[in-house]
């Protein structure tokens, strides 16, 4: 099967994070953070515009058999409307703080999940995966970076079988997909 995980600069936060304004992300106290940054793209204020988001989504149904996509809470609101009722909504919850400035301070993210026909029910699969998954944000990276055991958790909602599945990662970051995918880890 054809596999992708999605972890998009995050709407309304893209040219923040990843512009070429260069403005300072914020470490996991909500400090800010100047020897971590995240790569810098021109055109990561196209990230900030609900319809490049809606055009991943018709991408990666269209594409593949199965998905997940990383987001804020806030941009739920959105996707939502535009991925397949059978899409799982699932959380990533850190026990640290995010790096944010907001109040109430923000200690989990949603992952949606489309997981491939075939690999639905337990039966369908050799373990069954929680669909929350606590685990702390890398220690010195930049904002957006996932923990390996991220990675892995989506690996195995999604049912990832090293023999038989291709996973692509539509946004490369930290390379932490690559990593997890060459060694055929699951949990």
């Amino acid at each position: 099967m054809k596999l992708c995980i999605a972890d998009p600069p995050y709407l309304g936060k893209a040219e923040m994070f990843y512009g070429e304004t260069k403005k300072a992300n914020m470490n996991l106290g909500g400090q800010i953070n100047q020897t971590f940054k995240a790569d810098r793209h021109k055109d990561a204020h196209l990230w900030d515009n609900p319809e490049t988001h809606k055009q991943m989504v018709l991408q990666l149904c269209q594409d593949y058999d199965g998905w997940a996509i990383a987001m804020l809470p806030t941009n739920l609101r959105h996707y939502l409307h535009w991925v397949p009722e059978r899409t799982r909504i699932c959380v990533w919850h850190d026990p640290r703080v995010m790096p944010t400035g907001s109040h109430p301070r923000r200690r989990w993210e949603p992952v949606l999940v489309y997981v491939p026909a075939g690999r639905r029910r337990v039966v369908d699969v050799e373990t069954p995966v929680p669909d929350v998954l606590t685990c702390p944000h890398p220690s010195g990276s930049f904002a957006g970076s996932k923990p390996p055991a991220w990675t892995r958790w989506v690996l195995d909602m999604l049912g990832y079988d090293p023999e038989q599945d291709t996973v692509d990662d539509l946004f490369k970051g930290s390379g932490a997909v690559a990593q997890e995918v060459a060694q055929g880890v699951l949990l």
